[in-house]
């Protein structure tokens, strides 16, 4: 049975951190991407509308789209059971994790990983949770700046060899190439 890593918001930050780890951890690990708006389609329009996407485009950026073989779940998560290690949706059904990417950009972080906290506390360099060892968090979720641009792209990375260590013991070989300023 493949063992699960669970990202919480399907929006830039999500989407560049899932297809990240997708790279890093794709054979050994299933990443499943929840949100509650559903697949980003509304942005692939806009790009379409303003010619940045389309016929003449071989693809959508990165963190517009999510690659092929990480699940999407439309649900909004109820709670997170940091003691089992069980991300609960609405629905009824839980799914277990062995590492948690919290990118809910403004929206509070859900219940279980703080109560009524807007953000996950993290090490600033690894953006790995202070009070959890299994549990990351991306931009806004983690107390940071929101992550856009270029500090999407540093931060998806930098959590990506941070969930490979934790569940391998090893990070990616280009992870020495990639600068992560602190703040």
């Amino acid at each position: 049975m493949r063992k699960y890593i669970v990202v919480i918001g399907g929006g830039t930050a999500g989407t560049l951190v899932a297809n990240r780890l997708h790279r890093y951890c794709g054979a050994e690990f299933r990443i499943v991407v929840v949100d509650r708006n559903g697949r980003r389609d509304q942005e692939l329009e806009l790009l379409g509308a303003l010619g940045l996407y389309g016929p003449h485009t071989p693809q959508a950026p990165e963190q517009s789209r999510l690659r092929k073989g990480i699940d999407f779940r439309h649900a909004e998560v109820a709670s997170v059971d940091v003691a089992h290690a069980e991300v609960c949706l609405t629905d009824g059904t839980a799914i277990g994790y062995e590492a948690l990417v919290v990118a809910v950009g403004a929206a509070p972080v859900p219940r279980g990983l703080g109560e009524g906290a807007r953000f996950v506390p993290v090490d600033p360099r690894t953006l790995r949770s202070i009070a959890r060892p299994d549990v990351f968090a991306v931009g806004a979720a983690a107390g940071l700046r929101p992550s856009a641009g270029p500090r999407a792209h540093v931060e998806a990375e930098r959590v990506a060899n941070g969930v490979r260590l934790l569940l391998t013991g090893h990070a990616p070989q280009d992870a020495a190439k990639v600068a992560f300023p602190t703040r």
